[in-house]
């Protein structure tokens, strides 16, 4: 029959669907400028060797920026040696860090994305209770 073949999807193509890669909307993180993220990426037990990567999308292309045991100076992976995540760490953010990041796994030379974050960095201070002032303004009035 003509529909057989349809029903046939590849083992990658299946697992990206399960993964939701292809069907998870970014989740939205806004962060002020100076502040450190951590993003906890969960993994299929088949993969707890494969390596572990966290990548920033320009131009639909997703450069890596560290992957697990390759610590750079902002970002790091650390993997939880009993449960099947990592966690990623990427600290002292500047406005240029914000975007469409995704961390996720290297098998069989292949990319395979676990986690979409969109990333926004913004410059200022968090909202102050009602009626309190910022210390510097304190300070210039005693």
């Amino acid at each position: 029959m003509a529909w057989e073949p349809t029903y046939l999807l590849s083992p990658v193509l299946l697992l990206l669907l399960a993964s939701g890669s292809w069907t998870q909307n970014p989740v939205l993180l806004r962060v002020l400028e100076g502040k450190t993220i951590l993003v906890t990426c969960w993994y299929d037990s088949l993969y707890h060797s494969s390596e572990k990567i966290w990548c920033k999308e320009i131009d639909y292309i997703c450069y890596p920026l560290v992957s697990k045991g390759a610590e750079k100076l902002r970002y790091s992976i650390l993997q939880s040696s009993q449960f099947n995540f990592f966690t990623v760490i990427m600290s002292k953010l500047k406005m240029s860090d914000s975007g469409i990041y995704h961390c996720g796994i290297v098998a069989n030379n292949t990319s395979i994305y676990l986690r979409n974050i969109h990333l926004v960095v913004s410059k200022g201070e968090l909202p102050l209770p009602c009626g309190s002032q910022p210390s510097w303004v304190a300070r210039l009035q005693s």
